[in-house]
């Protein structure tokens, strides 16, 4: 996919692991009223190219993270404030649903 709109970005995406297939992940605006789970990751996708990430960790409680992120081309990278990278390749996004490969 090409000519992603950043700002379509801008948001809390929230895992939708229901809607997920073989070789995508499904993620929806924290707003989106999910079922019941025991945790889902978070991204939150900052204007300012900042961002913050939550997750269930080995004890299902949440751990957090964050660093920068940008959108390049169809590629989605996050750059955490430990210097790991980890890029997402954007199939399809829009204000209600966000679709990377996996």
């Amino acid at each position: 996919m090409t000519g992603i709109d950043p700002t379509v970005l801008q948001q809390q995406w929230v895992h939708s692991h229901e809607e997920d297939t073989d070789d995508e992940q499904v993620f929806r605006p924290a707003s989106y009223p999910f079922p019941p789970s025991r945790g889902r990751r978070a991204l939150d996708l900052r204007p300012d190219g900042s961002y913050g990430e939550r997750a269930p960790g080995p004890t299902d409680r949440p751990e957090e993270a964050g660093g920068t992120w940008q959108l390049v081309g169809d590629e989605l990278e996050l750059r955490g404030s430990d210097g790991a990278t980890e890029t997402l390749e954007v199939v399809s996004a829009a204000p209600d649903r966000l679709v990377v490969r996996k």
